[in-house]
């Protein structure tokens, strides 16, 4: 009987981060660094069980630069530098051992796992069902709707939060389509996005209340502050490429994962081959 639920929908490279940050530290019985895999197969169990979802799908980041980093050269440039041999070779192992369990591993260059995460989403609203996006990403509220939540870790996923459209506007006075354009006025630090000079959130959100989008607010900034005006319309080209870039892609050439029980027997085995053996022990009681 095929599963019912929601469709769990995990930014791999974010919860990655996440176990690399809390366990880099952590080595295999061959001394090999494993925290990053082992941390992250633990968040994606725990989320399985947490959430009883139908499937369960993991968005993978792709090494090549996309057209947002054409469209402003300064675009995560923040992240650039001498990257962590350990940390690589564990983001490269980690969607074979992803897909030993049975989870779809999705990458589509030159794309991000967000934009993976918003494909997934919208697929599965077009197909009647609900979605999970569990992301420490705010850019992904711009996905809230009446059939996609967004879950936030906390600690963990033993402790999230859900954010539905309703929450979106709680925190940050707009609305889920409106997040690109907040995106592009305040700026976003995590990923190099500067904004508009001295427009922070509150003024953001207050502006896009008022004229409903971008492109509004630089038709009527000529009602703003001074300051503000020539802050809006000296970057108002810049902003347009912020919102653009802001924007998650829903249309790439994706499927639609089909309900599926996870396969703990070839996870434990998956598992204990890359070192990790107590883990592996763990995992295989589950397959009876």
């Amino acid at each position: 009987m095929a599963r019912t639920g929601p469709l769990l929908i995990v930014d791999g490279d974010a919860l990655a981060h996440r176990a690399w940050f809390a366990l880099g530290h952590v080595t295999g019985r061959d001394g090999r660094p494993v925290g990053l895999l082992q941390g992250t197969i633990q968040m994606l169990v725990g989320a399985w069980d947490a959430f009883g979802p139908r499937a369960l799908a993991v968005a993978v980041d792709s090494r090549e630069r996309s057209e947002r980093h054409a469209l402003v050269p300064v675009y995560q440039a923040q992240r650039d530098g001498e990257p962590d041999d350990a940390l690589i070779e564990q983001l490269d192992a980690l969607p074979a051992l992803v897909r030993a369990f049975g989870f779809p591993a999705v990458c589509v260059p030159p794309w991000e796992a967000d934009d993976v995460c918003a494909t997934l989403a919208t697929l599965e609203e077009a197909a009647r069902g609900t979605a999970l996006v569990l992301t420490h990403d705010r850019d992904a509220y711009q996905l809230a709707s009446a059939r996609t939540t967004i879950v936030r870790p906390v600690s963990g996923v033993s402790e999230v939060e859900h954010v539905d459209p309703a929450g979106v506007e709680e925190r940050y006075g707009v609305r889920p389509d409106q997040v690109p354009d907040l995106i592009a006025l305040r700026g976003d630090p995590s990923d190099n996005i500067p904004g508009a000079r001295g427009i922070g959130a509150k003024t953001a959100a207050e502006l896009l209340v008022r004229y409903g989008d971008l492109e509004g607010v630089i038709a009527h900034a000529g009602e703003l502050t001074p300051a503000r005006s020539r802050a809006v319309l000296d970057a108002a080209d810049d902003l347009r490429r912020y919102r653009r870039i802001a924007v998650m892609r829903r249309d790439l050439p994706v499927e639609r994962p089909a309900s599926a029980e996870p396969d703990w027997a070839a996870g434990a085995e998956a598992c204990d081959e890359a070192g990790m053996g107590r883990l592996a022990v763990r995992i295989a009681a589950r397959a009876g």
